[in-house]
C-alpha cells in the first residue's frame, strides 16, 4: 500500500501480487479480470516474486519521499532484510491488538468523516469489504474475515500505515519542540 497524507485527509493506493498458479484456479474468476485490467501482478511459479516486490519498492523510494515502510515480522522478515540492506526506512509494525485496535478505529472513523480516498482499486475495495472489526469485552478491535477466501491483506496494510501515521503525528520532531542545537 502507499499511502499519501495531505491536510488530514489519507490517500491510499494498493498494489496487488498473487503467483501465477493461483491465478490460473478456475474457482477464482475474479483474478483473470484484475489482471487484465491492470489492477494485479501476477508473477511466475507458485509462489509470490519477492524479488518483484522489491523492485517495486525500490521504484517507489526513488520516486517518493518514503518516510517508513510499516512490515509485520511474521512473513515478512526476508523482505524487510533485503530492503533494510538497500536503505529502505524499515518500521516494525506487529500485527498486535494493542497496534491494530487504535488504528483500526482511527481508519473506520477517517471512512465516516470523508477524509480516507483510495485509487478505486476493486481489490482494495473488495479487501476492505471484507473485514470485520467486533468489539471485545476492552473496547478492542481487531480486524478479522469472515471466510478464509474473503482475503483482507490489502485492507490491514492500509490500517498499518493509518497506525504508523498516528504514532508519527504524536512524536512529531524534536526540532519543532527546542530548535536545533550546535555544538
Amino acid at each position: 500500500m502507499l499511502v499519501f497524507e495531505r491536510k488530514e485527509e489519507f490517500f491510499v493506493f494498493g498494489r496487488h501480487y498473487l503467483p501465477e498458479d493461483t491465478v490460473a484456479d478456475p474457482a477464482k474468476q475474479a483474478y483473470h479480470g484484475w489482471q487484465y485490467d491492470g489492477h494485479l501482478t501476477v508473477t511466475d511459479g507458485s509462489r509470490i516474486d519477492m524479488e518483484k516486490i522489491e523492485l517495486d519498492v525500490l521504484k517507489d523510494i526513488e520516486r517518493f519521499d518514503v518516510r517508513e515502510i510499516a512490515y509485520d515480522p511474521w512473513g515478512g522478515t526476508y523482505l524487510e532484510q533485503r530492503l533494510t540492506a538497500q536503505g529502505a526506512p524499515m518500521v516494525e509494525y506487529r500485527q498486535t491488538v494493542d497496534k491494530m485496535s487504535p488504528a483500526m478505529k482511527e481508519f473506520e472513523a477517517l471512512v465516516k468523516e470523508g477524509k480516507l480516498w483510495h485509487d478505486g482499486n476493486p481489490i482494495l475495495t473488495w479487501m476492505i469489504s471484507n473485514v470485520v472489526g467486533r468489539e471485545d469485552a476492552k473496547g478492542n478491535v481487531y480486524p478479522r474475515k469472515e471466510r478464509p477466501e474473503n482475503k483482507i491483506d490489502g485492507a490491514v496494510a492500509a490500517i498499518m500505515a493509518i497506525g504508523r501515521a498516528m504514532v508519527s503525528e504524536k512524536q512529531g520532531s524534536v526540532y519543532e519542540e527546542r530548535g536545533v542545537l550546535a555544538i
